[in-house]
């Protein structure tokens, strides 16, 4: 099977747009500094980072490049060993990631997170559905924060909160928009995969296919489709999301991941 459209790389305009992504993410900045002033703070526990995420490739794009970037930081600060040896671990721990028997493409796995290690080793750049768990949604049983008298965590909501989650959507689409449609850009995918496939070159990652389970490489097309809590609480509704599914001539996918509701990867 061709692997050459799995190989991924970010160009000037899309570094444009992970600056603007950036500033989508300060308002999430703002509001979680406000929630942590509180009773319902985050505790740091890291429990809520043992899962294994679908997100669109648009942020895998923008992590990939903050990957590369920090590479060169390193090599600045400490040598080209020292940026090798970076770069070696991070690609390690996200193939490694492509093995996880436990993953379910709701997301729900034993192990934590490809890039957690005693903590968000991505922190800065994390996805926005990291940012919105506890700060504008609810969080699961797991989660060890001080609840309300009905069991739950206040959190923050209201036009500011649904300008920013729609904010985040446009630049999605944008991201996508700029794309070729047969490029494999405008999907929501496994996060590794996704991030691998701007760091890995067409041969590994074809011998990673080889040796991987297919349930890593299905995907849910356009950026219609990339639907967790946060996004359907503030984002888009589904006619909005439907008509452009539609214009696209694809499905639209609302509940969660459910048995044929995602397609293999066109490799």
């Amino acid at each position: 099977m061709n692997t050459s459209s799995m190989r991924h790389s970010v160009d000037s305009s899309d570094i444009a747009l992970f600056g603007q992504l950036d500033m989508v993410y300060n308002h999430l900045r703002y509001v979680e500094s406000e929630q942590n002033k509180g009773k319902f703070a985050c505790k740091g526990s890291g429990r809520c980072c043992k899962i294994g995420l679908r997100i669109h490739m648009f942020e895998c794009a923008s992590i990939a490049y903050h990957i590369r970037q920090q590479y060169y930081l390193v090599m600045e600060d400490k040598g080209k060993d020292a940026a090798d040896e970076f770069m070696n671990s991070t690609v390690d721990r996200l193939v490694d990631a492509m093995f996880d028997e436990d993953w379910t493409d709701d997301g729900k796995t034993t192990r934590f997170c490809a890039f957690y290690d005693n903590g968000c080793t991505i922190y800065g750049y994390r996805p926005m559905v990291c940012r919105a768990f506890g700060t504008i949604t609810h969080v699961d049983d797991y989660c060890p924060r001080e609840r309300n008298e009905y069991g739950h965590i206040d959190y923050f909501s209201g036009p500011p909160i649904e300008e920013a989650v729609k904010a985040f959507q446009d630049l999605i689409k944008k991201y996508s928009d700029g794309k070729k449609k047969d490029g494999n850009y405008d999907m929501v995918v496994y996060m590794p995969l996704g991030v691998l496939s701007f760091l890995l070159p067409d041969e590994q990652l074809g011998e990673l296919y080889q040796k991987t389970d297919s349930k890593f490489w299905m995907s849910a097309e356009g950026w219609f489709n990339y639907r967790t809590h946060f996004t359907k609480l503030y984002g888009y509704d589904k006619d909005v999301l439907t008509k452009a599914a539609n214009d696209a001539g694809h499905d639209i996918i609302f509940d969660d991941v459910e048995e044929g509701t995602l397609v293999e990867i066109e490799r």
